[in-house]
């Protein structure tokens, strides 16, 4: 294989791996989804005032992250392809296409839709035909559970911020109620940390400033505020923040995934 096609093979199997860590890995992500995610994120902050912005952060977030896949897998298995002049045939006279018809053959692979007008040109290359087609498969249905569970994690979590003010700090019910229910909020967090960069309208219900004002809140009993410490430190990215300083750290965290204005 040439070097073209190393450098695309190189890319398709990093692009594959975060695809498997961001979709598959608990408590962690790819090298390249979470840089995506948060660029995009960063780039909304200018247009924090405006309600569209947290309304669309979110799901441009999470989209941008599935077009770079999408783009470096194309541009990955193209790479590939585009190693020897014979890999991909136009299927009606068997001679050899050029770039956009290498692209096109690719993107058809990708999508589980064959090969189009254009073919692989031998034996070979039919086997790395079927192997851009199984990658294709496996990345759709990733990409459907991956999207999913993001959307769960940030509904749940958005009623878990309103159960805080239904059993608030100081009562009864914050310790066997609301804090179990933050419990689960966190493991899905672990799981599924994009769902951190979606925002609403509504104030009260942003997740990452809804918890640093929560530790914050006078009516915490000093159980209270060890047990909420406990599932905070829990956080992605909050999991080895030491005890002195927590206050400082969770606030740090909690305006990275703040769209602002960042007045706490």
């Amino acid at each position: 294989m040439t070097l073209l096609g190393l450098l695309g093979a190189a890319i398709v199997l990093v692009t594959f791996w975060d695809i498997m860590m961001s979709a598959l890995r608990a408590g962690t992500a790819g090298p390249l989804a979470p840089r995506m995610a948060r660029a995009m994120f960063a780039a909304m902050r200018p247009f924090a005032h405006h309600r569209f912005a947290h309304r669309i952060c979110g799901p441009l977030s999470i989209s941008s992250v599935g077009a770079m896949w999408i783009a470096l897998l194309l541009l990955g298995w193209s790479l590939v392809f585009a190693s020897a002049p014979g890999a991909v045939v136009e299927t009606a006279d068997k001679t050899a296409t050029g770039p956009l018809g290498r692209i096109a053959f690719v993107g058809h692979l990708l999508g589980t839709l064959g090969g189009g007008l254009n073919e692989a040109g031998g034996q070979g290359w039919g086997l790395v035909s079927a192997l851009a087609g199984v990658c294709g498969m496996i990345v759709l249905t990733l990409s459907v559970s991956f999207v999913y569970s993001t959307t769960q994690a940030v509904a749940s979590s958005r009623a878990v911020m309103a159960l805080a003010e239904v059993h608030p700090p100081g009562s009864e019910h914050f310790s066997q109620v609301f804090l179990p229910q933050l419990g689960t909020m966190v493991a899905q967090f672990k799981s599924i940390p994009f769902a951190l960069h979606f925002s609403t309208e509504r104030e009260r219900r942003r997740v990452p400033r809804g918890l640093w004002r929560l530790r914050h809140d006078a009516r915490l009993t000093s159980d209270q505020r060890e047990s909420l410490d406990i599932l905070l430190h829990e956080l992605p990215g909050l999991e080895s923040a030491p005890e002195e300083g927590f206050d400082e750290t969770l606030r740090t965290w909690a305006r990275q995934y703040d769209l602002g204005p960042r007045d706490f």
